[in-house]
């Protein structure tokens, strides 16, 4: 038995909080592995009421921290060095004997404790969070932040008992840069809980074809590759209609302005909470999951595609990102090149020709490879391992 204390990093949303992790964490309970939440946030409070309500709905206790914003990366890094008598605080009310440090703010947030006073370490790497504010964002590799995050990833996974990754290519790296034991990283999943797509596939009495997209719409995502593809397909199918989820429509309305998209009409935004997605995801009829190459994305895995997949929707997706691999040998999934001539006859012969059967196959791949019950097993090995006193005092 262990009681753990999750300590994550975010803004205001919460999505993945209560459609990833949450699901994760009750299920990990019944294995005697109790998990508790401390999230370092800016989020108003309405939104940390949130937060905590759908925490303790799920049985899992939930404590919010304030991240200051101020006078640039101070603030930030303010907030993490300080931060440490939130988590000591946490410590001592809720018993916990094992942290798990979210990405790198929270990492620096543990190295400030100092002495580890038995407790066991589990550090959730999920990615490569500096790098991929220089690939996607505006930070210099040669900046002061980088250099200090780089320093944190390092550290942390030298003195973590257990580190979390999404990709085998993520051990690669960090055994790499931080020169230290591969015996130590777990592959872990970000699974779905297939319960809400089991109930059949809704019967349909209109005639439109479904294109989604669910997720965010930063550059990383290639909107305007994805608007070009939509198009594409809208010249030969047009009866198409292009459903995209999300909360991101300032993104989205600059990518249709780029790309001189005035005739909206055929393109639905909407928002809707994760218990809705399942359902709203089974009403469609093919998706898309692009994702811009670069080094960071080597250690992404994207939640999208389990929903996907377990949607029984085959994909027109980016080859080398996340577990793509089995899906294009399937053949649920069409690999995106810059040229798109070979969408179109992808989409003919085997998304509308052969239906049914694709959205079988692509709902067994998401079954073996994307369920709740997948991800929780990938965590048990890392949970389950007796860890044993720690050689190192410090962090």
């Amino acid at each position: 038995m262990s009681r753990i204390l999750f300590i994550t990093w975010d803004g205001p949303q919460t999505s993945y909080l209560e459609g990833l992790f949450l699901p994760i964490f009750k299920a990990l309970a019944k294995h005697g592995h109790h998990v508790h939440v401390l999230q370092f946030t800016w989020a108003n409070a309405d939104s940390t009421e949130y937060a905590k309500n759908i925490c303790e709905a799920s049985g899992i206790p939930y404590r919010a921290a304030p991240i200051w914003r101020n006078f640039g990366s101070v603030g930030p890094f303010a907030s993490a060095v300080l931060g440490r008598s939130h988590i000591l605080r946490a410590i001592r009310d809720w018993n916990i004997d094992t942290l798990m440090p979210r990405s790198l703010m929270p990492a620096l947030a543990i190295l400030m404790l100092g002495y580890r006073r038995e407790l066991k370490l589990i550090f959730d790497a999920d990615g490569f969070a500096v790098d991929e504010r220089v690939d996607f964002g505006r930070l210099s590799p040669e900046s002061a932040t980088y250099r200090i995050l780089r320093a944190v990833e390092t550290h942390i996974v030298r003195v973590a008992d257990r580190v979390l990754v999404r990709t085998p290519r993520a051990i690669d790296i960090l055994v790499d840069r931080s020169k230290t034991d591969r015996a130590k990283f777990h592959v872990v999943g970000n699974g779905r809980d297939p319960t809400p797509f089991l109930s059949g596939w809704p019967r349909r009495i209109d005639n439109e074809f479904r294109l989604c997209y669910a997720g965010s719409l930063g550059s990383q995502y290639c909107p305007d590759q994805m608007m070009a593809v939509a198009q594409c397909l809208r010249f030969h199918i047009p009866n198409l209609v292009f459903r995209i989820f999300t909360g991101d429509k300032a993104n989205l309305d600059a990518a249709l302005d780029r790309l001189g998209v005035y005739d909206r009409s055929w393109i639905e935004v909407s928002r809707l909470p994760p218990g809705d997605m399942p359902a709203a995801l089974m009403q469609c009829d093919l998706a898309l999951a692009l994702r811009q190459p670069a080094f960071s994305t080597q250690g992404v895995a994207p939640i999208k595609l389990g929903e996907y997949m377990l949607a029984g929707l085959p994909v027109i997706g980016t080859e080398g990102v996340g577990l793509v691999d089995p899906l294009i040998a399937s053949g649920v999934m069409f690999p995106l090149k810059e040229d798109l001539s070979q969408v179109w006859p992808w989409v003919r012969d085997n998304v509308i020709s052969h239906q049914n059967s694709l959205r079988e196959r692509a709902q067994a791949l998401g079954l073996a490879h994307f369920s709740l019950k997948t991800s929780v097993d990938s965590y048990l090995p890392a949970l389950n391992t007796d860890i044993g006193a720690s050689p190192c005092q410090t962090f």
